[in-house]
């Protein structure tokens, strides 16, 4: 009799057990995936990933990385020196050092953003002894940042630098311009560079 008493105890207390922490049904598991969902969306994680189907979804650090989290940086030098530069000329930079996401274009000079946000590019000329290189950074054609670089009198040649933070759209075409001419620089010391934040 104690034993049949013992094992309805237990049976009861098992049978407890589960009402008091049920296991987790489909319903409960539907509403934490849409939860979560759409924290992932409200973040921007992943973008719209989340809602894609799970079975051509891919999950993994690295594609995560290359689709959503694409490094844009660039930084070039000049290859030979330039002189005589006009007004309006456009600085083309020939030695490129790092072109990631291919948005420098080495033949044209032009820089195309390749997504949309928030750009920092900065940019140093050296004049030639004597000399001066008034350039600015152009977005579409329309000057938005200058970098006064005069020599003046001295015996040495002046380095200048700039940096200037910009927001772009997908395709806004970014390049270095003299707004004063003739511009006189020096090729080892002339760079120009940019990422996105």
């Amino acid at each position: 009799m104690f034993l049949t008493f013992l094992v309805l105890m237990v049976t009861v207390q098992c049978g407890l057990c589960d009402k008091v922490s049920p296991k987790p049904g489909l319903k409960l598991f539907r509403e934490d995936y849409k939860s979560v969902e759409e924290t992932c969306l409200a973040v921007g994680f992943v973008r719209n990933n989340c809602r894609n189907d799970s079975r051509t979804t891919k999950t993994s650090e690295s594609h995560l990385n290359d689709k959503y989290h694409r490094v844009v940086a660039f930084d070039v030098r000049l290859k030979d020196n330039k002189r005589n530069l006009a007004t309006k000329a456009r600085v083309v930079f020939e030695t490129v050092d790092l072109n990631e996401g291919q948005g420098y274009n080495v033949s044209t000079g032009i820089f195309t953003a390749p997504s949309g946000g928030i750009y920092v590019f900065d940019w140093t000329t050296l004049a030639w002894i004597g000399q001066y290189a008034y350039t600015s950074l152009v977005v579409n054609d329309q000057f938005k940042s200058w970098n006064h670089c005069h020599d003046g009198t001295s015996k040495t040649s002046l380095p200048c630098s700039k940096m200037t933070v910009v927001k772009l759209k997908r395709g806004d075409k970014v390049w270095i311009g003299v707004f004063g001419g003739p511009a006189n620089m020096n090729q080892q010391y002339t760079s120009f560079s940019g990422y996105k934040l």
